[in-house]
């Protein structure tokens, strides 16, 4: 019971997480798309956890090896501490860290205020460099709080130490805005996907017939319309031209043959009662 008490709460939290983020990812492609996601059936939990993979994998990977990189300059930073002599370069670069991370976030404000970095890729880079000047600010004010401490009594100075309020609510305001950050770069997943196939239908979307019991009332612009009198289990309608770009909440979303990215048109399909055959 304790073994299932320590891992169920963080594994149902994280299933959470990639649940919503595949959510948000889903809901940015189809409003670039020119539809509202909520008029499509819910996905199962599987296939939400499938999709997360794109729009997490990312983020999660940066994230990882730049905490595995500060981990190891942190213990080569804390071995300087047993030496008295180098008590003096660990304060100054203490010191260094926060004014770096607010540098970084000066030089990312000018280029957002004079117009060559785009608004897109400030809002969604914004999160990520305010969680990077709190935890800087964090981690130089804690080694300088140890560097304080190798000295002798005599040199030290009183530093106040965090509290476990401050400090919880520091980790609570860090995570905020890692999901601030990485719920854009969803978004940013789900728009890109989108406009693969609003821009680049032929290499994004595959070449299908689609046979249906019932006739779909498809413009001849949009597809070829073939009758099958004697058609297999009560296929009877044909239509050759359509392009499916993908397949979603028990739908098909297709294109028609005469495409244009500025007024394309988005065909959306139950599945029930159709039959697909992909061409090679």
């Amino acid at each position: 019971m304790e073994w299932l008490t320590t891992v169920i709460p963080p594994v149902t939290l994280v299933v959470a997480l990639l649940v919503y983020f595949a959510q948000v990812r889903r809901i940015a492609q189809c409003s670039a798309l020119g539809f509202d996601a909520s008029l499509l059936q819910e996905p199962s939990i599987p296939a939400y956890l499938a999709r997360s993979v794109g729009a997490l994998y990312v983020p999660l990977v940066l994230i990882t090896g730049i905490a595995l990189v500060l981990l190891w300059l942190d213990r080569r930073l804390r071995t300087r501490l047993g030496d008295p002599r180098r008590l003096r370069s660990v304060l100054r670069i203490s010191m260094m860290v926060p004014f770096g991370a607010l540098g970084l976030v000066a030089i990312g404000g000018v280029l957002a205020l004079l117009g060559p970095l785009p608004r897109a890729y400030v809002e969604l880079f914004a999160p990520f460099l305010l969680a990077v000047v709190i935890l800087s600010v964090w981690y130089g004010n804690a080694l300088r709080r140890a560097v304080w401490r190798k000295l002798p009594t005599s040199r030290r100075r009183a530093l106040d130490e965090p509290g476990l309020v401050t400090t919880l609510l520091t980790g609570f305001l860090v995570a905020l805005l890692l999901f601030a950050g990485v719920d854009g770069f969803a978004k940013v997943v789900g728009r890109g996907l989108a406009r693969q196939v609003i821009e680049y239908p032929e290499q994004n979307t595959k070449p299908v017939l689609l046979y249906s019991k019932e006739d779909l009332q498809l413009d001849q612009a949009d597809a070829s319309k073939t009758t099958l009198p004697g058609g297999a289990d009560g296929y009877h309608h044909r239509y050759e031209g359509l392009r499916l770009a993908f397949v979603d909440g028990g739908s098909y979303f297709l294109i028609p043959r005469v495409w244009a990215s500025t007024h394309g048109k988005l065909i959306v399909l139950r599945q029930d009662g159709l039959r697909v055959e992909f061409l090679r």
